[in-house]
């Protein structure tokens, strides 16, 4: 079962992040509410509970944390389990707002004093204009700060309420972190945001920043073609001499995946066990052309399970073609598409 740190290192992964900008505006338009099963619809609007939500999924604590793109709805969804504290909590959501509807972030450290917390749709000015994913370090007793959810970690949650010291599933600390790891966006808030000009080009800006395009382009996420922009766009142009960050080669658990694969088609459509390592797998059976995109939602379910054992026919090595994963399919299918195997 997903950690705490699991959910931290998802959400660190992803600072740096920047939404669409368009009109001379940043526009609500970003990845997370289409990887969000039942939070498609909220594309285009506020994101910072679709951002808490997206982490949760994508570290495999799910069903520790409600599918929502409502603060109040997340404020509610914990409150009425009994795990809402005024204290912080590592890997808690944090709920602002004097009426518990305004933001909402992770919490990945506190002391005495502050919370450092991931959050989605926000921006390091103050404006009411959010544009993307930061780390932000918050006054624990501002009147901004409503309160915390207590996700049901497997190892029990690390927090700071003294009423919650000594009891089942909890420990006290008075200060605490999380991990510090990055993701593959870390960094990219480091640089300077310039609007684009008439005339101009990625390959001219990055050249007249000192900097090479793949550098520009890894801290501009947001740039799908680098051949189309826009005059009035607005890019981050990184420090001079930055790099582009080095690949990070995904993992994916044999364990975990040969688990999915037998537990996932008895949990209805879309249950999942371990999403994050199975939708590497799903990745590479839709390119190998064995799955549809519909089905490509984490869940190593039956329709994952017959794909899976077309590929083991087509890859002809290990075991028979029953659709549950063996060490040899599962490293072919990796080598060709992007992600190694842990035994």
């Amino acid at each position: 079962m997903a950690k705490a740190a699991d959910v931290i290192r998802t959400a660190r992964g992803e600072i740096g992040y920047r939404e669409g900008y368009s009109g001379g505006h940043w526009n609500n338009h970003q990845r997370y509410s289409p990887a969000v099963p039942g939070l498609e619809w909220s594309q285009n609007q506020a994101w910072c509970a679709t951002f808490v939500s997206w982490s949760a999924r994508e570290a495999g604590a799910a069903s520790l944390f409600p599918v929502t793109a409502s603060v109040w709805t997340a404020y509610n969804w914990f409150k009425s389990r009994g795990r809402y504290s005024a204290y912080p909590a590592i890997g808690a959501q944090v709920i602002y707002g004097r009426s518990a509807n305004s933001h909402t972030g992770i919490v990945v450290a506190y002391d005495a004093n502050t919370i450092t917390t991931v959050e989605g749709n926000t921006n390091t000015s103050g404006s009411a204009e959010g544009d993307g994913v930061y780390l932000k370090r918050r006054n624990r007793r501002d009147a901004y700060v409503h309160g915390y959810g207590l996700p049901q970690y497997a190892e029990g949650v690390t927090t700071a309420d003294p009423a919650l010291k000594g009891k089942a599933g909890f420990v006290y600390k008075a200060v605490a972190s999380g991990p510090a790891t990055s993701g593959s966006h870390a960094g990219s808030s480091k640089g300077k945001a310039v609007v684009v000009k008439a005339g101009q080009t990625l390959g001219a800006i990055a050249a007249s920043a000192g900097v090479s395009l793949a550098a520009l382009l890894a801290v501009n996420p947001q740039v799908k073609n680098p051949d189309v922009i826009h005059p009035g766009d607005q890019i981050t142009v990184p420090e001079k001499g930055a790099k582009p960050p080095t690949k990070v080669t995904p993992g994916v658990s044999l364990v975990r995946i040969r688990a999915a694969a037998v537990r996932d088609p008895d949990r209805g459509q879309g249950g999942t066990t371990y999403p994050a390592d199975v939708r590497h797998v799903e990745s590479a059976l839709k390119a190998e052309g064995l799955l549809d995109a519909r089905w490509c939602d984490g869940s190593f379910g039956s329709m994952t399970r017959i794909a899976y054992a077309n590929w083991q026919k087509r890859a002809r090595v290990g075991g028979p073609p029953d659709g549950i994963p063996g060490i040899a399919s599962l490293r072919l299918l990796g080598a060709k598409h992007g992600f190694t195997v842990k035994g």
